[in-house]
């Protein structure tokens, strides 16, 4: 696939058709399918031949019905062969898909909806019956594709739109600064907005996702295997010629924490699973396995992070799972620029790590070729350009943006989020605002401190939450913590560190353990002025990824346990390369 995208126009259905045409036995999909007689998984396989043959003849269908070029399609579906089939069949008509998950809540998806005003609706049954009772899109609608389940009234089964596909498919009618794709935020830092991409944008993320994926370095004739436990990337091993194995979690039921990792492990050894992308929660669990019971993973070869910090412990275990030579990295980016940059276990662990635990924040690698970053200095409100900021040196703290043929250069429909957002860079294109807070380092390396909207702003300047919390992380009692400000009769705000305790240990002395964590903090500069601990059973997290802390939740439930009359600013030394 060394062609891939040529023309910056964004159709796997073109790539499947031309395995299907090589090597049309090729496994392309593989989906679990219960147990047999001695219990062992099986599956059900379907090769390339017949997912384009399929993609091919539903989209004849799909213009049938109305959906071809620009149709604003919102597309609902979990990972499985039906889902691959219809978004091949989405790119071979040029429609534009929107993705919204619906963990933003059920009300919220229909407000986000209903502003971009969908004309065709592909979802599982149950998303479906979302579309009819909450108003996610037009209750009544011609243009509905069912995939899976029994059905749903008023819409189009996917197989039913299978039709006799041409000898010779017709590309869509689409030009690279068309838009190919909609993708909401997690909507963790305020609304979901959604990120506008052209075909363009698009190809430069598959671009960079075959670079993380490592599918370049696979040998000849080798092909990738793939399993995508964050649904919205269940194309990437399609989009490389390879084969998909849809992972064994039921993504209406099952939250990402909830997910079984026994389960996972079991169908990535069944079926050689190579490349594995999923949220720090569920790495950590698998971690945990591999830890408790030794289990390994010999067939992976790179495992992706992504969606919130990874840590030494979680990386360690899992590098000792895999295979000789495996590797895992951490993403770092956000819905609008993924990904952005990348930081390999191995650099990781032997020498960014311990920086971290001193409170230097959380190094996050170097960009990808072709993307730049900027560290800017911190401006809350719109930049119109870059000299409304100021360029930073290496090892000030401020706010990282980022540039690239990737990044989404503005949000449908919103004016105010895109100037919020995006900063001319005065050559056509547009400068991301991540809205976290960081530096880079003299290797060239970024590190990031933490989001700024969750900076803590004392009397004595601001803290920023991941300098701080993997100082507390550090004990073998703390699960994890989440640093929030209270506000304080002074006016400034009060730092506080509230703690989740690891599950068990949760006997333990409270009143002993909070005079431990003072002490740990009173012997770093970045943490010295932290004078409150609170201890929370389970800290709030983020509905996607069930890994990035809740912060303006956790810091109202704060503020009603250390009262503005007990909150007192407490001096602490400016940071600076140095101090850190």
């Amino acid at each position: 696939m060394k062609t891939l995208f040529p023309d910056d126009i964004f159709n796997l259905a073109n790539i499947a058709l031309a395995v299907a045409r090589v090597d049309p036995d090729r496994v392309a999909v593989v989906e679990p399918d219960g147990r047999g007689p001695r219990g062992r998984r099986a599956y059900r396989r379907h090769t390339y031949r017949e997912l384009s043959h399929d993609a091919e003849s539903v989209a004849v269908g799909l213009r049938e019905i109305g959906i071809v070029e620009r149709t604003r399609t919102v597309f609902m579906a979990p990972p499985s062969y039906g889902a691959c089939v219809t978004a091949l069949a989405l790119t071979r008509v040029g429609a534009t898909t929107v993705w919204i998950d619906p963990s933003v809540g059920y009300l919220n998806v229909a407000e986000r909806l209903r502003r971009l005003d969908p004309e065709a609706f592909v979802g599982i049954p149950v998303a479906h019956l979302g579309r009819a009772f909450f108003g996610w899109g037009p209750r009544w609608l011609r243009k509905a594709v069912v995939i899976g389940g029994p059905g749903f009234p008023g819409g189009h089964r996917w197989e039913s739109l299978r039709r006799t596909p041409p000898p010779e498919p017709r590309g869509p009618e689409v030009g690279p600064e068309d838009t190919a794709t909609i993708m909401y935020t997690t909507g963790s830092t305020g609304p979901a907005k959604p990120a506008l991409y052209q075909h363009r944008n698009i190809c430069g993320i598959y671009r960079l996702v075959h670079r993380t994926w490592r599918f370049d370095r696979n040998a000849a004739g080798d092909v990738p295997v793939d399993m995508p436990v964050f649904p919205a990337f269940f194309t990437v091993g399609l989009s490389a010629g390879g084969t998909v194995v849809i992972p064994p979690i039921d993504f209406v039921r099952e939250k990402p924490a909830k997910a079984d990792p026994e389960a996972l492990l079991e169908v990535i050894r069944d079926c050689q699973v190579q490349t594995l992308f999923a949220s720090p929660v569920i790495l950590e669990n698998m971690a945990r396995l591999g830890n408790e019971r030794g289990t390994t993973a010999p067939s992976l070869r790179t495992v992706i992070g992504g969606g919130a910090p990874l840590y030494a412990e979680v990386m360690g275990a899992l590098r000792r799972m895999m295979g000789e030579g495996g590797e895992l990295h951490a993403d770092y980016g956000a819905t609008e620029a993924l990904p952005a940059t990348e930081m390999p276990g191995r650099e990781a662990l032997g020498e960014t790590f311990a920086a971290t635990a001193r409170g230097a924040g959380l190094c996050v690698g170097r960009p990808f070729e072709g993307v730049e970053v900027k560290i800017v200095s911190i401006v809350d409100g719109p930049l119109a350009t870059l000299a409304d900021a100021r360029e930073l040196a290496t090892g000030d703290i401020g706010e990282i943006v980022v540039r690239g043929a990737h990044v989404s250069p503005e949000y449908a429909g919103d004016q105010a989020s895109t100037r919020r957002n995006k900063i001319d860079d005065g050559d056509g294109g547009v400068w991301h605002r991540l809205g976290d807070a960081g530096y880079v380092d003299a290797s060239g390396r970024v590190w990031c401190v933490g989001r700024l909207g969750h900076r803590v702003d004392t009397a004595a300047g601001p803290m920023f939450p991941l300098m701080c919390e993997p100082i507390f992380d550090a004990h073998p009692s703390v699960r994890r913590t989440g640093l929030v400000g209270v506000p304080s009769s002074a006016g400034a705000m009060t730092p506080v560190i509230c703690v989740e305790l690891e599950p068990g240990t949760r006997a333990v002395d409270r009143d002993a353990l909070r005079e431990e964590l003072l002490a740990m903090a009173s012997k770093h500069a970045v943490t010295s002025s932290i004078q409150h601990v609170l201890f929370h059973s389970r800290l709030p997290v983020d509905p996607r990824h069930n890994s990035k802390i809740e912060r303006p939740a956790l810091a109202r439930w704060a503020a009603t346990r250390v009262p503005a009359s007990a909150s007192r600013p407490v001096p602490s030394p400016t940071l600076s390369p140095a101090s850190r």
